[in-house]
């Protein structure tokens, strides 16, 4: 090749070096000017972006999507806090040893962490959110829990009254809380991926709650509280619909790992349990079982599963009781839960008698409130009616019924009804009871030709001492109570105030922590063939106020007369 040739070689491999930008170092200039700065990740539409404490608290509404930037937030150091005069979303409730951030009557409200963050509460006794009347709530990425300083706590973190479709997910719930969920009266609450840690007493408490799960979480180093273990790691009282689905539940220090008081439809799927201190028993079962599969379980040699007095077993997805050596075998599996099974009960047949009047048999707590009306006698099938347990329980009740609250629960109360009938099948046959400890089983308030015949009544077995009566009656007319068991814990069997034309017939009063009966401003009152017994410190008695009651011909007059079996001392 010669000097020319070469020179035109070279020239040409530059420019094809300049048009690729190869071995430059450099994008070419048209490159460089067109390309974009990096931005940061868009939040959701409408939503509000929060870096304070008292940023996050000015943007709590309805409808609002928070993000809260990575940081933590100290409830605590909010201007507003303590204040006593605001008006709004939230409010400040005074507790000891500071105040709790309350959050009540929002729907549709967000929180979503984004990166590390921590809502964080000062005071032991204050919850780290409370939410009351809520719904459509969602909280997403968050750590929730009590700041690092000396002593245990005496609150929860996450506290649910009230609230209903709350969604809590990829979130974390750790101690010093006292424990990680609180729920009383929600529906629809569903955590997953979340991991509840480190809380003194237990996880998870749940009170007439309906559908409440937990997917894929993790349950660990709960109940740790100082020398002594926690209650139940997981408890749950008249509910419909609980499960734990694929769980992780490890390293807890409980007497209990889970306690059901009359909840239906309570579920342990797919659950790995190991490595935790169980000095009870695995299962405390009153009133309802619950159901296990798929679950595997490592428990030390010292450990039960039942308690030695137990009543109940766990079963199967079949029904079938699963003993120990069933639960120790158990394997591990990935469970599917579709929630709660909604069972519509049947409609009472009413049947019309000739004399106009109606009857209608029932075998369910509900089917009896369902068939309280006038002129009717409800006959009730062989076996156990909880009132407390029905569906329904608190709510605003029926046409001729209604729940009235009561310190620890709600008492049924029949206003204004004439005529009817509420009769057992024999009242060692027939069992109609109550659990709140302030309820009576049946309270009459102006009530008209009312009858209780044929049936027991009484309170459930409980621990704690009574505040409420078996049957209270005011301003009734015409009233019959005849082959009753009127047990204890309750105060009295008998509670009648401005009533007339009493009568009580072949009934047992007993085991009553304050007597047998009070009669006071009543008119025509008769006991006959009665007993009154083993009422607490030998207090069978009857205390007649304004009036007069006979008893087996005897008349009583104003004063406290005391029993003997059948007979009157005096």
């Amino acid at each position: 090749m010669n000097h020319h040739g070469f020179h035109s070689l070279l020239a040409l491999l530059l420019c094809l070096l300049i048009l690729t930008g190869c071995g430059t170092g450099a994008a070419p200039a048209e490159t460089e000017s067109t390309q974009e700065p990096a931005t940061e990740e868009a939040l959701p539409d409408g939503a509000v972006l929060v870096s304070t404490v008292d940023e996050l608290l000015a943007a709590i509404a309805p409808n609002a999507v928070i993000v809260l930037q990575e940081g933590e937030y100290d409830l605590s150091a909010a201007s507003d806090y303590g204040e006593e005069d605001l008006r709004g979303p939230y409010r400040w409730e005074l507790v000891y040893g500071g105040c709790q951030l309350d959050i009540s009557d929002v729907y549709g409200l967000s929180l979503i962490g984004r990166g590390q963050v921590s809502i964080l509460a000062r005071p032991r006794y204050a919850e780290v959110l409370s939410f009351s009347g809520c719904w459509d709530l969602r909280l997403e990425n968050l750590t929730l829990g009590h700041t690092t300083q000396p002593g245990g706590c005496a609150s929860g973190v996450l506290n649910l009254s009230d609230c209903e479709n709350v969604s809590v997910e990829d979130c974390r719930l750790f101690g010093c809380g006292s424990m990680g969920v609180t729920a009383a009266n929600c529906q629809s609450v569903f955590l997953r991926s979340t991991q509840i840690d480190s809380c003194s007493d237990g996880a998870v408490t749940a009170n007439r709650c309906k559908d409440l799960r937990l997917e894929d979480c993790r349950l660990c180093d709960c109940g740790l509280s100082g020398d002594y273990p926690g209650g139940s790691l997981i408890y749950t009282e008249r509910c419909k619909g609980f499960a734990l689905v694929n769980c992780e539940i490890t390293g807890n220090r409980v007497n209990q790992l889970l306690q059901n008081q009359w909840s239906e439809q309570v579920s342990l799927l797919g659950c790995r349990v190991e490595d935790n201190r169980v000095f009870n028993c695995f299962f405390e079962l009153q009133g309802r079982s619950v159901t296990v599969d798929k679950c595997s379980f490592q428990r030390r040699s010292s450990e039960d599963f039942y308690a030695r007095d137990r009543k109940l077993f766990a079963h199967d997805p079949a029904g079938e009781d699963l003993i120990s050596f069933d639960l120790d075998h158990m394997e591990l599996g990935r469970a599917e839960y579709d929630g709660p099974v909604e069972l519509t009960p049947e409609e009472p047949v009413r049947t019309e008698l000739p004399d106009g009047n109606f009857e209608v048999k029932v075998s369910s707590a509900e089917e009896l409130l369902a068939a309280i009306a006038p002129n009717t006698t409800i006959l009730l099938e062989p076996g156990e009616y909880d009132l407390s347990a029905v569906e329904g329980y608190g709510t605003r009740g029926g046409e001729w019924y209604g729940w009235e609250p009561v310190y620890d629960g709600y008492c049924l109360t029949l206003e204004g009804v004439h005529d009817l009938c509420i009769r057992g099948a024999g009242r060692e046959q027939t069992l109609v009871s109550v659990s709140p400890r302030y309820a009576a089983v049946f309270a009459f308030r102006d009530c008209q030709n009312i009858w209780i015949a044929g049936l027991t009544a009484g309170h459930s077995e409980e621990p704690g001492y009574c505040a409420g009566n078996v049957l209270d009656f005011s301003s009734c007319l015409g009233v019959h109570v005849e082959d009753c068991g009127l047990f204890g814990c309750g105060v009295l069997g008998i509670w009648a105030w401005n009533c007339e034309g009493f009568t009580v017939r072949s009934s047992d009063i007993y085991e009553c922590s304050s007597g047998g009966a009070v009669i006071d401003s009543c008119e025509d009152v008769l006991f006959e063939g009665c007993r009154i017994y083993d009422c607490d410190d030998g207090n069978n008695s009857i205390s007649v106020f304004g009036g007069a009651v006979t008893w087996n011909e005897e008349v009583l007059r104003e004063g406290i007369h005391y029993f003997d079996d059948g007979f009157c001392l005096g």
